[in-house]
């Protein structure tokens, strides 16, 4: 996994901007079709995506976005903004996977107009969703340091059975993803709220997920569905919580389908 990173990071610099004192970075293949930004959830930073990056890269503009230590969605969707500003982009396809699919329901809300279409991807609606799960109690999350976290989750992932998801996650924690980036995105998940009706057309919004998806549960799932009726819904049988790696032929159709349609 390393080295498909590497030969990710030899095709596509990184770019940066500071908003409001804080870092943006993203990776930008400069592809010759339609615009679409990519936002990772709590592990990783915007190289998660780098299947879909090397397999469409040159097909779609990939944008794919390493955002700041924050755990607001407004803080967030203005920052976006700002990237999206700098760099002239049209409107978009906005991606999100897990945390960010939170927090990318909000930047449609603050900016609806940057938005072609808003892919909820292995997302859910508020804290209450994944309240049951012990990773995200917040009692835990609220007390326990960033160090503390990050070490306990990077020695979970060392421990569990060799995968390229395992991989690529074991690399993020050791290398790329610092403790103070890990606790704001869990703090984000125990504080979510749900977002309030969006100014999109059903039509512009893609509800994804899978069926075999170990974290967000079968009730969160449907929740999220019928928050968009009249959306498009995505239920894929196989991908887990990463579908752009463990089903990426699957998700890159989407993808495209979606920035041609």
């Amino acid at each position: 996994m390393q080295e498909m990173l590497d030969r990710l990071e030899s095709r596509y610099a990184w770019s940066s901007l500071e908003v409001d004192g804080v870092e943006w970075r993203w990776l930008d293949t400069a592809g010759k079709g339609p615009a679409v930004l990519l936002l990772p959830g709590s592990v990783g930073d915007g190289a998660m995506f780098v299947r879909t990056l090397l397999s469409l890269g040159e097909r779609l503009r990939l944008i794919a976005v390493t955002y700041p230590a924050l755990p607001e969605a407004p803080r967030l969707s203005d920052g976006l903004k700002a990237v999206v500003d700098h760099l002239g982009l049209p409107p978009c396809v906005v991606v999100g996977s897990s945390f960010a699919a939170w927090w990318a329901q909000f930047f449609a809300l603050q900016y609806p107009q940057q938005v072609r279409r808003l892919v909820i991807g292995n997302g859910f609606t508020d804290a209450s969703d994944l309240a049951a799960n012990p990773l995200f109690d917040p009692a835990w999350v609220a007390s326990v340091s960033p160090e503390v976290l990050h070490a306990s989750w990077l020695e979970r992932v060392a421990g569990a059975p060799v995968s390229p998801l395992q991989q690529l996650q074991r690399v993020m924690l050791a290398k790329r993803q610092s403790p103070a980036s890990l606790h704001s995105r869990f703090a984000g998940v125990t504080q979510a709220r749900a977002c309030p009706p969006l100014p999109l057309e059903p039509s512009q919004i893609v509800v994804l997920d899978c069926a075999d998806d170990p974290l967000i549960p079968p009730e969160a799932r449907d929740r999220l569905r019928e928050r968009y009726p009249g959306s498009r819904h995505v239920r894929l049988q196989t991908g887990g919580h990463y579908p752009h790696l463990l089903n990426p032929e699957a998700y890159e159709s989407l993808l495209l389908d979606l920035s041609f349609e």
